[in-house]
C-alpha cells in the first residue's frame, strides 16, 4: 500500500521522536537494522531500530485486519531472535479508522504471547506537529486532533515555500497519509484557499491520487474480500481435518494469493497432511 511505504520513509528519517510516544521513554535510534529476515517467504516485518542501549524495536504498521495476526507477529519475533539474537520490543501501530481490528497476542493451550497495539487515532501527537521537521508533522497528522484544518493549513504553507521538485514530493506524502483520515477534500480545500498556487497537476501521479475512479477502488476491494474470505475459508477447513496448524503454516496461508489460496483449496480434497496441501508446486 502507498501509505505503508510512505510512512516507513518518514520513520526511516527521523523515528525518535514517534518512538518516544510509543515506547513511553526517551529513546535514540543507532542504526536501522535489515529487515531481511532468514527461512520463511514473504516474512518481512515493517521497521526494526537498533536503540542506543542495544534494545530493537520492531514496529509493524497496520490498517486493515489480518486473521492470524498474533502468529504472524510470533513469526517476526522468532525470525527477529534467529538474526540478531535479542528479543525484540514489539509495538503495533494502528493507523486504521475506527476502532482496532487485529489481535494484540496469542491465547491457547500452551501459548500465552501478548504485545501493545497502539491506535495513533487515540494518541495525543502534539509534539509531532510542533516539531520543525515535516517527517514528524506529517505522522502527527494521524493522531488525536479536534480540528485538522489548522495543522493541514500550517502543513501546506511550509510545502508551498518549497522548490518544485520537493513540492510535489511531500505533497504527494501529505495526500497519501491524509486517506487515511478521509481529509483529501480538506487537503484540496486549503488548497483552493491559498494565496501560495500549487499545482496538483504538475504531477500526474499525484493527480492520479486526488481522482481515483470509484470503479477501481471498488474492484480492488473486492478482490481484497474475496482473497480474506478464501483465507478464513482453507485455515479452518485445515484445522477440521489435521487439527491446529503450526505458525509455520499460517504465515503461508497469510502470504498466499487468491489464485494460490484457490489452488490449496483444491488440493485439500486428495492431501493427506496440512503440510501436502500448501506445498508450493
Amino acid at each position: 500500500m502507498r501509505y505503508d511505504t510512505t510512512i516507513k520513509e518518514l520513520l526511516l528519517d527521523r523515528p525518535e521522536l514517534l518512538l518516544r510516544l510509543l515506547v513511553g521513554e526517551q529513546v535514540k535510534v543507532s542504526r536501522v537494522l535489515t529487515t531481511e529476515l532468514p527461512k520463511v517467504e514473504n516474512l518481512r516485518p515493517d521497521l526494526l531500530f537498533e536503540l542506543v542501549d542495544d534494545r530493537i524495536v520492531h514496529l509493524e504498521l497496520q490498517a486493515q485486519p489480518v486473521i492470524f495476526f498474533g502468529h504472524r507477529m510470533l513469526g517476526y519475533r522468532q525470525r527477529i531472535w534467529e538474526a540478531y539474537r535479542r528479543v525484540p520490543l514489539q509495538i503495533v501501530l494502528w493507523l486504521g479508522k475506527g476502532p482496532v481490528r487485529v489481535a494484540d497476542g496469542i491465547s491457547e493451550p500452551g501459548l500465552n504471547y501478548s504485545y501493545p497495539v497502539v491506535n495513533l487515532q487515540e494518541v495525543d501527537t502534539t509534539v509531532l506537529l510542533e516539531s520543525p521537521f515535516l517527517e514528524d508533522n506529517l505522522l502527527g497528522m494521524l493522531g488525536k486532533l479536534v480540528d485538522y484544518r489548522p495543522a493541514l493549513a500550517k502543513l501546506l504553507r511550509r510545502i508551498a515555500e518549497m522548490e518544485p521538485r520537493k513540492k510535489q514530493s511531500w505533497l504527494a506524502k501529505l495526500v497519501i497519509l491524509s486517506g487515511l483520515r478521509g481529509l483529501v477534500p480538506a487537503v484540496k480545500e486549503e488548497i483552493d484557499r491559498m494565496p501560495i498556487e500549487i499545482d496538483i497537476m504538475e504531477n500526474e501521479w499525484l493527480a492520479e491520487i486526488f481522482h481515483q475512479g470509484e470503479a477501481k477502488g471498488l474492484e480492488q476491494g473486492m478482490v481484497k474480500g474475496r482473497t480474506d474470505s478464501a483465507r478464513g475459508i482453507l485455515a479452518r477447513q485445515l484445522e477440521k481435518r489435521f487439527g491446529p496448524l503450526p505458525a509455520e503454516l499460517t504465515l503461508k496461508i497469510e502470504a498466499a494469493d487468491l489464485e494460490t489460496l484457490e489452488r490449496w483449496s483444491l488440493r485439500l480434497i486428495d492431501s493427506k497432511t496440512a503440510q501436502e496441501t500448501l506445498e508450493q508446486s
